[in-house]
């Protein structure tokens, strides 16, 4: 939308999330703050093959994380169009890389909303279920080279 001299001269960075992960957290999240979107949905495997059924109706709570993360970050040819991508898994220290670029001085980043009781995300799945995220995002697990 912008003239591609002036979005040339913008520094633009995003932050991605291991899909595995994202799902784990958008699972603990909908059961603390929306409950009764699981209706039914009583374990991880129920919610998440729920969520990825193509024949469901789009619910924005759950379908937020189940978009792409490179849609946001790639041109319509595929090209990486942002100049700095951080993880989630590293918040602090590449959000401190960014504000550098920027040249501005890091804030303390505070975790609210943390779930209680999680433990490491592969925990979660089985090998079924871990290859039912790796379809669906295998755009954003090649880009980001992400790993299980």
């Amino acid at each position: 939308m912008l003239p591609r001299e002036i979005f040339q001269q913008l520094f633009k960075f995003a932050f991605v999330r291991n899909p595995w992960d994202l799902q784990v957290s958008s699972y603990h999240h909908i059961r603390r703050e929306r409950p009764h979107l699981l209706a039914g949905y009583d374990d991880f495997e129920s919610f998440l093959r729920y969520k990825l059924d193509p024949a469901r109706a789009y619910q924005y709570h759950i379908d937020t994380s189940i978009a792409l993360q490179s849609e946001y970050l790639v041109d319509l040819r595929g090209n990486v169009i942002i100049d700095y991508i951080g993880r989630f898994e590293n918040l602090e220290r590449d959000f401190r890389e960014a504000c550098k670029r920027i040249g501005i001085k890091s804030p303390h980043l505070v975790h609210r909303r943390k779930a209680a009781k999680r433990v490491d995300y592969r925990n979660y799945y089985n090998d079924e279920t871990a290859e039912l995220i790796a379809e669906h995002f295998k755009r954003d697990i090649d880009l980001f080279d992400y790993k299980f």
